[in-house]
């Protein structure tokens, strides 16, 4: 049977699987499935599944709703979950067998779920609140903001409403809920202690966090409530995790060594304070997924001792993959366990039986879960979520590629052919560049690529350096460069992918990305006239005013940039794509969210002005509703139509 082309349509077509969890026994485990909601396609519908080696996937939540965070408590038999089912994220308990969950908590506010402590009597979870949400007449009283803090406003959050995260403990049988944490800061990364006596959570417990740059680790003694501050050492710490002796706390952060470009690392201390360890010695890359993806649900991926102490596991990107290492907890040189051609987005382990169950996301699979057996090597696979779908539909794989940039490092990228590629033709390629800058493009499915593919053309994604995944040095790139090595990076990318594939149309070319991609499609098309068409996504143009309109723009003036833009206008502005906006020819579509915070609107809108005011070739797509993750978790019919709009435009001008 003929395969037919990926189309913009199929993303309400397919399943996203994520956050698996081994059961104590080790015989099932559960996941969140998550898909377009059939009946809404404003919405999506994420439910919780069991599956086993022995049994087909079982569905577990019935409600057609967001249930989410699956944990089984500590013997097995319960399993407890968040769902807004009454009307807000409460917590919910539902038996191993399954039947009607029951709800546990009524809290005058959502809440998160962390875990069961250590003897299942309890439950840790976070939920954002302030005070006076708890007083018996807790209405607003006022729709106006009066601002005070410099850092006032989050992508995806919204404006700062002097709500704080706080920690919770919530008993597992009555639901009676109490605060252990207060005060005017955000407290994550929490975990119990293995006597369950403690908490240890991640802070910034300062009056002038804003200004912090450090985060510290602290516990709070549940039987009175005290909190001691255990780091000393100024870093960033997050993602800790007790050692089964409760002796030890590995985490992940870093020492500052590149201001706020350091790689986290995987670190060792002792649990009641000292001086931070490098675990992961000679291993020059940063942990956890770093891998862009528009078809991944994240997972949660902290560190994970040994049973024997002996070691710890973590995951880290490692060019274009993300993988699964091991390392003796005494120091050492890190081991991959996992291929080095599929993602690691997600683990949990069964120690006892020497497994870990993972979720992969490769080029020819956007997600499914596995189990390994850690001492073999071995795997098997539970789910094949989207298996009817992918017998239907024809999936371009990526040839790799790379080249000596014009500074001798070795940059890498990819490309995929359009589908139903016949030998002796010409075809149009769209260059593709990722955000960040510190990210990376990799061995991952994208639905945007694909669809490109499906429409004919070629599709060229590489990682320039300034991206993660090739050490600090590559990662640093950018400093104090935006617009420079990047660029000649990607103009040697597409040079290199000209002769190696002479079969591409270099009239026909073609650049769009996002964020920082974005950035640099408008950089390109004010410094170079050789793409006939460009599409810019959630993009910024004018650094100087970035600085203080985007909800992170204050930092840039820490690494990215050479220091205050008021005491160094030239050197932003010559860094700003709108300097060079009389210099465009590329028709150019701009595609933005109105409630983007992270590359506020003003910049698409700045951009936009200034060429009509020029009599250029643009367009001008507001998304309303919607922030920076558009083209990742906004709305199904959004992420259609943004779909439209783009290939619309490489249709009309390739």
């Amino acid at each position: 049977m003929t395969k037919r082309p990926i189309s913009i349509n199929d993303l309400k077509k397919v399943h996203w699987i994520s956050d698996p969890q081994f059961s104590p026994q080790g015989d099932q485990v559960l996941y969140v499935q998550k898909q377009v909601n059939p009946a809404d396609a404003t919405k999506y519908t994420t439910q919780v599944w069991v599956v086993s080696a022995k049994n087909e996937p079982k569905l577990l939540s019935g409600e057609n709703t967001s249930n989410s965070t699956p944990r089984w408590s500590p013997c097995g038999e319960t399993i407890a979950f968040v769902s807004p089912r009454s009307g807000s994220n409460q917590i919910w308990l539902l038996s191993r067998q399954g039947g009607e969950a029951t709800q546990l908590t009524k809290f005058k506010r959502p809440l998160n779920l962390i875990d069961w402590s250590p003897d299942g009597s309890k439950l840790l979870v976070s939920c954002k609140c302030k005070p006076q949400d708890f007083q018996a007449d807790s209405r607003e009283t006022s729709d106006v903001k009066v601002i005070t803090k410099l850092r006032y406003k989050l992508n995806g959050a919204g404006f700062h409403d002097d709500r704080y995260t706080h920690l919770f403990v919530v008993d597992a049988k009555t639901g009676e809920t109490t605060q252990i944490t207060h005060g005017d800061f955000d407290h994550g990364s929490a975990t119990w202690s293995p006597c369950g006596k403690k908490v240890l959570f991640a802070a910034k417990r300062y009056e002038d966090a804003d200004y912090v740059q450090h985060i510290d680790l602290y516990t709070v003694e549940l039987s009175n409530g005290d909190i001691e501050q255990i780091t000393s050492v100024e870093g960033q710490y997050s993602s800790p995790a007790y050692s089964p002796d409760g002796k030890w706390i590995a985490y992940f952060g870093h020492l500052q060594e590149s201001g706020p470009g350091s790689f986290s690392k995987l670190y060792c201390m002792p649990a009641t304070g000292g001086q931070p360890q490098l675990i992961s010695h000679d291993f020059d890359f940063a942990v956890g997924n770093s891998v862009g993806s528009d078809m991944t649900s994240a997972s949660e991926m902290n560190p994970v001792w040994s049973l024997d102490q002996e070691s710890i596991y973590f995951t880290a990107t490692t060019g274009g993959v993300c993988r699964l290492f091991k390392v003796a907890s005494s120091g050492g040189t890190p081991i991959p366990l996992t291929p080095e051609d599929k993602v690691v987005f997600g683990y949990s382990f069964h120690l006892e039986s020497d497994r870990v169950a993972i979720v992969y996301n490769e080029p020819a699979n956007m997600g499914d879960l596995f189990v390994m057996n850690l001492s073999a090597g071995t795997e098997e696979r539970l789910t094949a979520v989207n298996k009817d779908w992918y017998e239907e539909v024809a999936v371009s794989l990526p040839e790799q590629y790379s080249f000596v940039a014009d500074n001798g490092v070795t940059v890498e990228g990819w490309l995929l052919k359009p589908s139903g590629f016949q030998e002796g033709r010409k075809y149009p390629m769209v260059l593709q560049i990722h955000g960040g800058p510190h990210v990376a493009y990799g061995l991952t499915f994208s639905h945007e690529m694909q669809v490109l593919c499906g429409m004919g053309y070629a599709v060229l994604f590489t990682n320039p350096q300034g991206s993660g995944g090739y050490g600090q040095e590559f990662n640093n790139k950018t400093y104090c460069d935006y617009g420079g090595q990047g660029y000649r990076d990607l103009m040697q990318a597409v040079d290199e992918a000209l002769v190696k594939w002479p079969w591409i149309d270099e009239e026909r070319l073609g650049v769009t990305g996002g964020s920082y991609g974005g950035y640099m499609t408008n950089w390109i098309i004010g410094h170079t006239n050789r793409f006939k068409a460009a599409v810019s996504l959630r993009s910024s143009c004018d650094r100087f005013s970035f600085f203080g309109t985007s909800d992170v723009g204050y930092n840039s003036g820490k690494f990215e940039f050479p220091g205050k833009p008021w005491l160094n206008a030239e050197g932003y502005l010559m860094r700003s794509p709108i300097m060079f906006v009389e210099n465009v020819q590329t028709p150019v579509m701009l595609i933005h969210s109105e409630q983007d915070l992270r590359c506020p609107i003003e910049q698409a809108e700045q951009f936009f002005t200034a060429l009509k005011f020029l009599k250029k070739e643009a367009v001008f797509v507001r998304f309303p509703n919607e922030n920076h993750e558009l083209s990742r978790s906004g709305q199904p019919h959004h992420r259609v139509e943004r779909l439209e709009h783009l290939c619309g435009w490489f249709e009309r001008w390739l």
